[in-house]
C-alpha cells in the first residue's frame, strides 16, 4: 500500500510464485484468458486494455455464458450500475436472461434486460479497470502490469484474491520486470510529470478533435459493420434462394414421378383392354378367313377340273364349277363385308386376323375410353413438363438472379467469408487502443488495396445498387513532432 521498497517486494512476490513473466502483451493476454476462473478479478490500467483483453477472454469462455456489467441504474430491471452478471440465454428479439454475480463467484437473480438496455448500457466485464474492481473480493485476481498502471490500481488489482493474486508482466527477463514494478509502485496519476501530462494532453486532443483517431476509428468500424451487415444478408438472401430452388427441385421430382406412374399405368391399361376385346376378333376373323380360302380353292380345283372333262360328265363338272364360283363369292363378299378385306393365303391368314380384328377392336367403345385416359395423361405429362419449366425460370429470375443452384451456393460461401473477414477486422482494431487501431487500419488500406478492389468487384453484383462503400475513412494524423505548435 505504502510502496516502499518496490525491489525487494517484486523479489519476494516472485519467490511465492506470484509473478509470470510473457514474451508479448497477446501472451499474457491468452495466459489471463486460460487461467482466470468464473469470479475472478482480472485489473487492467485503462479501458482500452479491458477492451482487447475482454475481447480474447471472450474467445475462450464464450460457451460458459458472456459476464457483462451493467453502467446504469434501473430500478424497473432490478439492475444497478457496474453490477455484474453471467448471460443465460439470448432471445430472438435480442433481450438479455442474465444471472447476477455476486462477490466469490456466487450467483443470484436473474433479470432480463431488454435489447436496447444491452446495446446502450452493458459491457463486457471479464477484465476492468482498478477503479472497477476496487470493491470486489474474488478466490483469485489476476493484475496486468503496463506502464499506464500506477501503484494505487497496482495495489488494488494484487490485492483483490482470497487464495492467489498473479501479477502478469510482459518482460525479457526478470530485472526488466523487476523494473517495471518499481517505475509502477512509484508513479502516482496526481503526479506524473511534463512528459505523462503532455501525453494526457495529446491523447485527449486526438480522442476530441473531428479529425482524430476516435471519429477515425468509429468511422471504420461502422463501415466494417455495414459491410458485415450487407454480406450477411446478401448471403442469407442467396441461400434461401438455393433453398427455394431446391425445394422446388424436389417437388418438381416428386410430381414428376408421380405423373410417370399415372402414364404407365393409363398405357398397360389401354394395352390390356385392347388385348382383351381383339382375342375373340382375331378368333371370328382367323375362322372366316380360313373359310373363304377353303371357299376359294374349291373353286380353283372347279374350275381346273372343267377342261378335262368328257362329253358325257361336262354338264354335271360346268354345274359343279358354277356353283363353286358363287360359293366363293359369297363368302368372300360376307368377308369383306365383315373385316374389309380378305385374306390372300394362308401363311397371311394370322397376320390378317390379327390387323383386321385389331382395327376392329380400337373402335370398341371400352378401347376408346383407355385410349383416351391415356392420351389425357400423356397430356398432363407434358403440360406439367412445360410448368416445371416455366416454375424453375421463374424462380431463378425472382429470387436468383437466374443463377444455377451451384453459383448461388459459390456466391453464399464467398459472402459468408468476406463477413467473416470484416468480423476478424473488427475484432482486431477494437481490441487496440484508438492510436493503436487508428495506424492498424491505415497500415492495411495501404497494404491491402489490391485484394479490396479485386473482393469489390466480385461482390459487386450481389451487393445492393443503391450503397457505396469506400475502402476505409480518409484520416492524416498530425505527425507528433508537429504537436506541440498545433495544440
Amino acid at each position: 500500500r505504502r510502496g516502499e521498497h518496490p525491489a525487494w517486494l517484486f523479489d519476494r512476490l516472485h519467490a511465492l510464485g506470484l509473478v509470470v513473466l510473457h514474451p508479448s502483451i497477446q501472451d499474457a493476454h491468452d495466459a489471463v484468458a486460460r487461467r482466470a476462473r468464473d469470479g475472478d478479478a482480472v485489473t487492467v490500467a485503462t479501458n482500452d486494455e479491458a477492451r482487447a483483453l475482454n475481447a480474447v477472454i471472450r474467445e475462450v469462455r464464450v460457451r460458459r455464458g458472456d459476464i457483462v456489467q451493467t453502467r446504469r441504474n434501473n430500478s424497473e430491471l432490478g439492475v444497478a450500475n457496474r453490477q455484474t452478471w453471467t448471460v443465460q440465454h439470448v432471445t430472438d428479439d435480442g433481450d438479455v436472461w442474465a444471472r447476477a454475480t455476486a462477490a466469490g463467484g456466487a450467483h443470484g437473480h436473474s433479470v432480463r434486460l431488454p435489447a436496447r438496455y444491452v446495446a446502450d448500457h452493458t459491457h463486457l466485464a471479464y477484465a476492468a479497470t482498478s477503479y472497477g474492481v476496487q470493491s470486489a473480493t474474488t478466490p483469485s485476481a489476476h493484475t496486468v502490469l503496463s506502464d499506464a498502471l500506477e501503484g494505487s490500481g497496482l495495489y488494488v488489482g494484487m490485492t483483490r484474491g482470497r487464495q492467489r493474486d498473479t501479477l502478469h508482466v510482459v518482460a525479457a527477463d526478470l530485472d526488466e520486470a523487476r523494473e517495471q514494478f518499481t517505475a509502477a509502485l512509484q508513479r502516482d496519476r496526481a503526479d506524473r510529470g511534463l512528459t505523462d501530462a503532455t501525453r494526457a494532453a495529446r491523447d485527449a486532443v486526438n480522442e476530441l478533435v473531428a479529425g482524430g483517431p476516435v471519429a477515425f476509428v468509429n468511422a471504420e468500424r461502422a463501415r466494417l459493420r455495414e459491410q458485415i451487415e450487407v454480406a450477411d444478408r446478401e448471403a442469407a438472401r442467396w441461400e434461401q434462394a438455393l433453398g427455394a430452388l431446391t425445394r422446388q427441385s424436389a417437388e418438381h421430382r416428386a410430381e414428376k414421378e408421380l405423373h410417370a406412374h399415372v402414364v404407365a399405368v393409363a398405357d398397360a391399361h389401354l394395352v390390356e383392354v385392347r388385348a382383351t376385346v381383339a382375342a375373340p376378333l382375331i378368333e371370328q376373323a382367323a375362322a372366316d378367313g380360313a373359310i373363304h380360302l377353303s371357299a376359294r380353292e374349291r373353286m380353283w380345283q372347279a374350275n381346273r377340273a372343267l377342261p378335262a372333262t368328257g362329253r358325257f360328265g361336262r354338264r354335271s363338272a360346268a354345274r359343279t364349277a358354277r356353283e363353286a364360283t358363287q360359293a366363293h363369292g359369297a363368302m368372300q363378299d360376307a368377308v369383306r363385308r365383315r373385316w374389309g378385306d380378305v385374306p390372300l393365303t394362308t401363311t397371311h391368314l394370322p397376320y390378317w386376323a390379327q390387323a383386321v380384328a385389331e382395327q376392329r377392336a380400337d373402335a370398341d367403345p371400352r378401347v376408346i375410353a383407355a385410349q383416351q385416359d391415356a392420351e389425357h395423361a400423356h397430356l398432363k405429362q407434358q403440360q406439367l413438363t412445360a410448368d416445371h419449366a416455366a416454375a424453375r425460370s421463374a424462380l431463378r429470375q425472382g429470387i436468383g438472379g437466374g443463377y444455377p443452384p451451384g453459383s448461388l451456393n459459390a456466391r453464399a460461401a464467398q459472402l459468408r467469408a468476406h463477413a467473416q473477414q470484416a468480423h476478424h477486422h473488427l475484432a482486431e482494431i477494437e481490441a487496440l487502443p484508438s492510436p493503436e487501431a487508428a495506424q492498424l487500419i491505415r497500415d492495411r488500406a495501404a497494404h491491402a488495396e489490391p485484394e479490396t478492389t479485386a473482393g469489390a468487384v466480385r461482390l459487386a453484383p450481389a451487393a445492393d445498387p443503391g450503397r457505396r462503400h469506400s475502402s476505409a475513412p480518409a484520416y492524416q494524423a498530425s505527425p507528433e513532432r508537429d504537436f506541440g505548435p498545433s495544440l
